[in-house]
């Protein structure tokens, strides 16, 4: 999956925004939970600044410009996501989903559906759109409807407040992923934001609304530190060797 903007933001909207994962890639994240139809496991993501330099010098991933990263679902599945905030031709954002029965695709979306073809060009009539209002037209109108609907017959919305969690923790994970050069388990975000020490777990790091692998520990006394005089009176492993061969 690819999602590119047509222009950079001004650097005083990325700046304090909170990254590249969390102000443009979260929507990618939560994207590829949709269509994977599962929760992921983890996350790999890299990020560099190759376009706007007047960011470089910015706080974390709000430096950069550029990013990618790759999430673990269960049975194998992996999805991969790269983002950018320049395209020059437009908004660049398609989709993949291949399988082994075949592939499906989405591609741009254009003004029109013209074509031209002559000896020397053969491709669509116009450039993909440019602004996000034209671009997501159909998407906004869409989910403005839904929410009505939901309002005027006391529906369910179609996306949760909980999708919208899911989604703002998976972009943490990428931006923690890049800052470590590591994988990352979802579950260690929610521990960072619901305990606060490992005598100090709120409850909620446990609400049936995370999924399982979000949760980092089916057992909050396990967050506990040992009990360092118990292990203390139990004797060290060496005492226990001697004990083993003393008869």
């Amino acid at each position: 999956m690819c999602s590119r903007d047509p222009s950079p933001p001004p650097a005083s909207y990325v700046k304090g925004g909170g990254g590249i994962f969390t102000d443009m890639a979260v929507h990618d994240l939560d994207m590829t939970r949709f269509l994977a139809g599962s929760d992921p496991i983890d996350i790999l993501a890299v990020g560099s600044t190759h376009i706007d330099m007047s960011i470089k010098d910015f706080e974390g991933s709000e430096k950069y410009d550029t990013a990618s990263c790759i999430v673990r679902y269960p049975n194998g599945v992996q999805a991969m996501i790269d983002v950018c905030r320049q395209s020059s031709f437009g908004y660049d954002q398609r989709a993949e989903v291949l399988g082994t029965k075949g592939m499906i695709q989405t591609d741009n979306v254009y003004p029109n559906t013209a074509k031209i073809y002559k000896k020397d060009y053969t491709g669509n009539a116009d450039m993909p759109f440019d602004f996000f209002l034209s671009r997501y037209n159909e998407a906004y109108v869409t989910e403005t409807i839904a929410f009505c609907d939901s309002l005027v017959n006391d529906k369910p919305v179609p996306c949760t407040g909980t999708d919208g969690l899911i989604a703002l923790v998976m972009a943490i994970a990428a931006d923690k992923s890049a800052a470590e050069n590591r994988w990352v388990k979802f579950s260690e975000i929610i521990k960072e934001v619901y305990c606060s020490s490992p005598t100090e777990c709120e409850l909620i790091s446990q609400d049936a609304m995370f999924p399982e692998g979000f949760r980092p520990t089916n057992n909050p006394e396990d967050l506990l530190v040992p009990d360092f005089d118990k292990q203390k009176s139990s004797g060290s492993f060496s005492d226990k060797f001697k004990k083993m061969f003393a008869k």
